[in-house]
Formats: structure tokens, sequence, C-alpha cells
């Protein structure tokens, strides 16, 4: 009996060191959300910095993939592509490895990948990234759910394609964003990702 109620102690505190971990690490992502809500991009990123300190140290792989996304969401507003993009893939990698819950879906990180190759006019690394994150979409149930932001992603889809000569293809993606919008008469997108800033691009545009 006498071990047993030293098991059990050991396990509340275990368990009650389990529950700090993981609050400390949605404080900090919480503080980075705030911030780049606000527009403090780097005080976004120092947060989600120390978020990823937090998580790798507890081997937190949820809040691994939410830091690593949140840090290049915020380097694209900052217009550090490359840092974004390499941020971007490692979310992705991770959050293989984990189940998709309220907080973040593997889709979110994909698509943002996907915006940001056609924002750099990478159609064709767009285009994988489109055909990957649209069945999961489907499988989600977003034509129900979200449709005018499905019927968006289909645009951006409908746009790489046709950047890639895929014309007969384009016409079928258009297509389907057009019945989504007459199916839902009324109705906007419940989410609306976060615009790319045109001024990263200026040496593009010249």
């Amino acid at each position: 009996m006498h071990l047993l109620k030293i098991f059990l102690v050991l396990l509340l505190i275990l368990s009650s060191m389990s529950c700090a971990t993981v609050s400390h690490q949605q404080q900090l992502n919480y503080k980075g959300n705030k911030a780049y809500l606000s527009g403090r991009y780097q005080e976004a990123l120092q947060s989600y910095e120390k978020t990823l300190r937090a998580a790798n140290k507890n081997r937190d792989q949820q809040y691994i993939a939410i830091a690593m996304y949140g840090l290049g969401r915020t380097n694209i507003k900052l217009c550090r592509l490359d840092e974004a993009e390499k941020w971007l893939k490692q979310s992705i990698i991770v959050r293989e490895k984990v189940a998709d819950n309220d907080e973040a879906k593997i889709t979110q990180n994909i698509s943002e990948l996907a915006r940001l190759y056609s924002a750099q006019q990478r159609y064709l690394e767009a285009n994988v990234l489109f055909e990957r994150s649209l069945p999961l979409l489907y499988q989600m149930k977003a034509d129900h759910s979200d449709p005018i932001e499905l019927a968006n992603h289909l645009d951006e889809y409908e746009k790489s394609l046709r950047q890639t000569g895929r014309l007969s293809e384009a016409d079928v993606i258009a297509k389907k964003s057009k019945e989504l919008r007459q199916n839902n008469p009324g109705k906007t997108a419940l989410f609306r990702p976060d615009p790319i800033p045109q001024s990263c691009f200026s040496s593009i545009d010249q």
C-alpha cells in the first residue's frame, strides 16, 4: 500500500509537470499569435522561437509543428522568403508525424507553402502542393464547412495550372469553383489566408 501511494504521488507530479509544460508552450504561442495579428512581426518571431525551444526541450511534436508554422508565416511578413520556405517545409515534415487537432491541421501548412510558391511564380512546385492539399480538404468536408474558402483555394490552383500550360485541367477546376459558389449563394469564406506583402516581390516584377 505504501509503494502504491508513492507511485500515485509520482504519477500526479509527472502529470502536473506535463500540464505545466503544455500550458507554457500554449502561452508562448498565444503571445506569438497576438503579436502577429497586431502586426508586431519581430515580437511574434521571438515568441515563436521561444515556443519552438520549449517544445523541442519537452519533445512536444504538436507544438514543434505549430511553432515552425508560425515562424514560416512571420518570416513571410518580414519578406524573409527563404527562411519562410525552410520553416514551412519543416513544419510539414513534423506535422505528418502527429495527428491534426482543432488548433492545427496539415492542410494549413501545405496551403501556406503552395501560396508562397505561387506568389514567387514557382508554379510547378505550387501545383504539387495544391494537388496534395485539395484531397485532404475534401476529406475534411471543407465543401460543406467552408465552401467559399475551398472555392478560393481552387481558384489559386486554377491560376497555377494555367501558368504551367495545363489548360484543360484548369477548366475542370474552374468549373468546380463555380459550382461551389453557385451552390452557396450569399456565403463568405470563414477562413481567409493572410496576404503575402507585394513588396517582397518587387525584384520579380522589375
